[in-house]
């Protein structure tokens, strides 16, 4: 699928910095390619999700770039709350778990994928040295 130029300098931003941003963080780093909007950001990251390129990481209304194939199983993202770093972990058996635990409460999903939040190694680490 061919990408506009927005849509490719948003997703560059997205793999250089490397992490879940928000749309006013990626506003930001897109100033100096002439975005000045909210509504700019907020549209091609709209297009962006649709051809499932980038995720968006609800509980905390931040975006990701897309690291595995979603309809394959159900991922499980790990989103670090303190340096927003994420990665992304697919478990085959996940898919089946959910959709029959989901089921048998007659329960539709919009998204296939969990999201669990806490801190990741580095950031744990750091507050441990800091302690001691």
């Amino acid at each position: 699928m061919k990408r506009t130029i927005a849509q490719q300098s948003i997703l560059d931003i997205l793999k250089t910095e490397n992490k879940a941003m928000s749309a006013y963080e990626l506003l930001e780093k897109a100033k100096p390619y002439g975005f000045h909007a909210p509504i700019q950001i907020y549209r091609i990251l709209k297009k962006l999700s649709e051809q499932c390129l980038i995720v968006k990481l609800n509980t905390l209304n931040m975006y990701v770039l897309s690291q595995a194939e979603i309809t394959a199983s159900y991922q499980l993202f790990t989103v670090c709350t303190e340096c927003q770093q994420v990665q992304s972990i697919v478990i085959p058996q996940l898919k089946n778990c959910v959709e029959s635990s989901i089921k048998a409460k007659k329960f539709n999903p919009k998204y296939q994928y969990l999201e669990v939040l806490g801190q990741c190694f580095s950031c744990t680490s750091k507050h441990e040295t800091q302690q001691i």
